[in-house]
């Protein structure tokens, strides 16, 4: 199984999260960087992470930093002209899933979100070298009610 760091938004009137392109058209929340346990309830060894670099998206892999510890949440993203990026991902109240229409995620395990270790290093990398995270937002047709 493949998985992805998504990016969502939460959505209080559904007490759940959202993609961008499923909020109502006056509604703005910023996104978080979300990704799904294994079906064991565990971190995956490593989560495909989408980035923009110099305007060409780009595929990178988000590694459990410990390989031996199945346990630990420390992960790492290493790119070839920017360094390392280091997240924890930290795990959700399991009450909140994804309540959109994306086929591919209608039935997903736990949520918990990727939270950046330096989002000083995180902007200035942006501002000086136009690279930065986007995750992904399942761009399949939505299924029509």
């Amino acid at each position: 199984m493949r998985f992805e760091v998504y990016y969502l938004s939460f959505y209080p009137p559904y007490d759940g999260f959202l993609f961008p392109d499923e909020l109502p058209p006056t509604y703005y929340a910023p996104g978080l960087f979300l990704v799904e346990e294994t079906g064991d309830g565990l971190l995956p060894y490593s989560y495909e992470f989408e980035a923009m670099d110099n305007g060409q998206r780009v595929t990178l892999t988000m590694v459990r930093n410990n390989e031996g510890d199945v346990n630990s949440n420390l992960y790492v993203v290493k790119t070839k002209y920017y360094g390392s990026f280091w997240f924890s991902i930290e795990r959700l109240n399991p009450r909140l899933k994804y309540l959109g229409k994306r086929l591919a995620l209608s039935a997903h395990r736990a949520l918990s979100v990727a939270v950046t270790r330096d989002a000083n290093k995180l902007e200035r990398t942006c501002e000086r070298f136009d690279f930065y995270f986007i995750g992904t937002t399942l761009r399949e047709p939505i299924e029509q009610t």
